[in-house]
C-alpha cells in the first residue's frame, strides 16, 4: 500500500506558497510575455501565467467549498508585463487568503484522492507554484533556486500523490525492479517498488526511508525534484542497471 501523503512537519505551506507566488509575480512583472516555455509545449509566458492563475482561482473555490469545481477561462485584460502581473497576484492573494481562513483538517475533496482534508492544497499549489516558477525564469534565460527542504517535500508528493494519480490515468511508470531514490542532502530516501503480477491495476509502492536496493537514483533534493517533473536538472547518480532507473525517470510521473 502506498503511504498517506506525509507533507513535511516543518514547512509553513501557506507561507511558502505566499512567497513562491510572490515571486512569480515579481518574475511576471518584468517578462517577455511572448517567450516560449520549454517544458510547457506550445506555451508562452503570458499562457503560463494564465494557466497559474486559473489554477489558484480553481483551488480557492475547492478549498471554499469542500467539493470539485469547474476550471476556470479567466484572463487579464492588460497586455503589458506589469499589469499582467498585477492580475495573476490578485487571483494569487485572493487563494492565500482563503488558505490562510481554511481549517487544514476540514473535509475537502481534491483531484488525487477524492475524499481528504483542506491541508492537501497548501502543499499542492506551493510545487505547482514553484515548479511553474522554474518554468517562468528559464524562459528569460535564468533559473530559480528551490530550497532543500521543499525539494525534498516535493519529491515525496511526486511520488506518493502525482505517481499514483497518473497510474490511474493510464501513465504507468517504467519499473521492472525497486529503485531507490534519495535525496543526498536531505537524507530522506524512497524506495519505489513495482506492483506484483497480480496487481496490474496498482501503482507502485513507496516506502519512505527505506532499505538498500540494486536500483538506486541519487542526488541533491532539489536535482531529484527538477528530474522527477522533467525539468532541466543537473547531475543525477545512477546505481545499478542504467537502463532501468533511466526508463523509470523518462516515465511521465507528472501531469
Amino acid at each position: 500500500m502506498n503511504p498517506v501523503p506525509r507533507p513535511s512537519a516543518s514547512l509553513d505551506f501557506v507561507a511558502e506558497y505566499a512567497a513562491a507566488a510572490q515571486r512569480f509575480a515579481d518574475a511576471v512583472g518584468s517578462a517577455d510575455l511572448t517567450a516560449p516555455v520549454r517544458a510547457c509545449t506550445g506555451w508562452s509566458v503570458r499562457d503560463l501565467v494564465i494557466h497559474l492563475a486559473n489554477t489558484h482561482a480553481w483551488a480557492a473555490t475547492i478549498v471554499e467549498t469542500g467539493r470539485a469545481a469547474a476550471d476556470p477561462d479567466d484572463e487579464p485584460s492588460s497586455r503589458s508585463a506589469c499589469g499582467v502581473s498585477a492580475w495573476y497576484l490578485a487571483k494569487a492573494e485572493d487563494l492565500y487568503r482563503v488558505l490562510r481562513e481554511a481549517p487544514p483538517d476540514r473535509p475537502c475533496w481534491n483531484f488525487a484522492f477524492g475524499d481528504g482534508v483542506a491541508g492537501f492544497w497548501p502543499r499542492r499549489q506551493l510545487h505547482e507554484t514553484t515548479i511553474h516558477l522554474v518554468d517562468l525564469e528559464a524562459a528569460a534565460g535564468g533559473r530559480t533556486e528551490v530550497s532543500a527542504e521543499v525539494a525534498a517535500d516535493g519529491v515525496d508528493e511526486v511520488l506518493t500523490v502525482m505517481m499514483p494519480r497518473m497510474h490511474r490515468r493510464g501513465r504507468r511508470a517504467a519499473l521492472e525492479a525497486p529503485v531507490l531514490v534519495r535525496a543526498l542532502d536531505t537524507g530522506d530516501s524512497w524506495v519505489v517498488r513495482p506492483s506484483g503480477p497480480d496487481e496490474a491495476d496498482l501503482p507502485p509502492t513507496v516506502e519512505r526511508g527505506g532499505g538498500e536496493v540494486a536500483d538506486r537514483l541519487e542526488a541533491p533534493a532539489e536535482v531529484l525534484y527538477r528530474a522527477l517533473w522533467h525539468r532541466d536538472a543537473g547531475a543525477l547518480r545512477i546505481g545499478g542497471d542504467q537502463d532501468r532507473v533511466g526508463a523509470f525517470l523518462g516515465s511521465r510521473l507528472t501531469p
